[in-house]
């Protein structure tokens, strides 16, 4: 018990006299780990703005006014039937109409125009979605077989595939270029800390020197050392977590409102995954530091 407590003690003693080396280190480990983070939120993000583009496609078949009902009823049950449909609604000539006029409501000519008419002009409508956006082009051939081709006026596939296919580019990007960044703060970190022990083993050399003449063993030279470094990780965890909190709570209002009020991906995938990142990044962050701890004081003693 006292062997431990005297390896602990040495460790934050060699920490408070290499403090801004020390304090440098800690800084490059927490932009590494905000690096990381920042690139786990962007995705969680993209994802999330995926997700809802692919929630916006539809494919609208539009029939003709005078279409018999029965065979609305069945061109549906014919569609839900396939294995790429996730939903299909049959919208009726009047909600079509409400509809119509509704998006047009701004434009006197066209209400003029319909309000003249003695009939409504418009048809039931068939809105379907798809499991997978590449499953529309099949539904859309699927509904046009010759019994109901007749009767359709129009199909107008609402097509965010071109937007979706940018987004993921943009995000492949952005993720590559974070991804060099987290690399580049890591063996930056890495390096801070290897420097960072070599400085503190090199100021304290003489107690070093004296530690081996009186019989000290290896393991107890170096474990003060890689505790040194193990704290430097933990600090810059704490941090991290700190850092990552307040920028989720700046974030979040500001990207729910830019989602209409839907649920932005972000806070939801740290809080739903932070115990397997506190563990992970916290976890890989100690054993690097320790590790880079221990070669640092190995390479001196060994000299």
């Amino acid at each position: 018990m006292t062997m431990a407590w005297r390896i602990f003690a040495a460790s934050w003693k060699h920490f408070a006299r290499n403090l801004w080396i020390g304090v440098a280190t800690v800084f490059v480990f927490t932009i590494a780990l905000l690096s990381i983070n920042i690139l786990l939120g962007v995705n969680a993000v993209i994802e999330q703005v995926v997700v809802l583009l692919e929630q916006k496609v539809d494919v609208t078949v539009t029939f003709n006014p005078d279409t018999p009902e029965a065979l609305l009823s069945q061109a549906r049950f014919y569609v839900v039937s396939l294995p790429q449909t996730a939903e299909a609604k049959l919208v009726s000539p009047e909600e079509a109409l409400t509809a119509f006029k509704e998006r047009n409501k701004n434009n006197p000519k066209i209400i003029d125009a319909l309000n003249e008419l003695a009939a409504n002009p418009l048809g039931a409508q068939l809105v379907i979605k798809a499991k997978h956006t590449e499953d529309y082009p099949f539904l859309l051939e699927a509904i046009r077989n010759p019994q109901y081709e007749p009767f359709i006026r129009s199909s107008s596939f609402d097509d965010h595939r071109e937007a979706i296919s940018r987004i993921q580019e943009t995000g492949a990007q952005i993720r590559l270029f974070a991804s060099a960044l987290v690399a580049i703060f890591a063996f930056f970190g890495l390096l801070a800390a290897f420097n960072a022990i070599r400085v503190a083993i090199y100021t304290q050399r003489e107690e070093i020197a004296i530690m081996r003449l009186v019989g000290a063993s290896s393991s107890y030279i170096k474990l003060p050392f890689v505790l040194e470094g193990v704290w430097m990780a933990l600090l810059s965890a704490l941090l991290t977590a700190a850092g990552v909190w307040v920028v989720i709570s700046i974030l979040e209002p500001r990207l729910t409102t830019l989602f209409d009020g839907r649920d932005s991906g972000l806070s939801a995938f740290f809080f739903q995954n932070g115990t397997e990142l506190i563990i992970l990044q916290l976890g890989g962050l100690l054993v690097l530091s320790a590790l880079v701890s221990w070669m640092a004081v190995g390479r001196y003693i060994r000299r």
